[in-house]
């Protein structure tokens, strides 16, 4: 995925292991004020809510992805990882982010034996919020 802009930033790599090591997951965590920030843009009349956990990108999704070389799980804790955003809000309705871009993410996965990408996905996003509670 090619992004139209790209601001520079940094997050924290953080891992845990849900369930006893059962659900890994590793995310890249921001400040919680950058999640505010881009959130006060959208409008109010849209009811979008916060997210539930801090503003990051994730890494391993809990619960669907379980990388084979857990030699490397922990490796990177609380590196700072380098990734492009781009500052135009997405929405698919239900979730509200932003696209990311970073080599290291992809390193990161591949060193534990998952693809540079869910395949799912062609790149990383910053979920900011999402209007989950208008569901019914």
């Amino acid at each position: 995925m090619k992004l139209e802009s790209e601001i520079p930033m940094k997050g924290i790599l953080k891992y845990s292991d849900v369930a006893g090591g059962s659900r890994p997951q590793a995310a890249i965590y921001l400040p919680q004020e950058f999640g505010r920030y881009y959130l006060s843009l959208i409008p109010r009349e849209l009811n979008v809510q916060p997210q539930a956990y801090p503003p990051h990108i994730t890494v391993i999704r809990t619960g669907v992805e379980f990388p084979p070389n857990m030699d490397a799980w922990g490796k990177y804790e609380g590196e700072e990882v380098e990734f492009v955003y781009e500052p135009k809000i997405d929405t698919d309705g239900l979730y509200y982010y932003l696209n990311v871009e970073s080599d290291r993410i992809g390193d990161i996965r591949e060193e534990l034996g998952l693809p540079r990408y869910r395949k799912d996905n062609k790149g990383y996003h910053i979920t900011i919020g999402n209007t989950k509670h208008h569901e019914f």
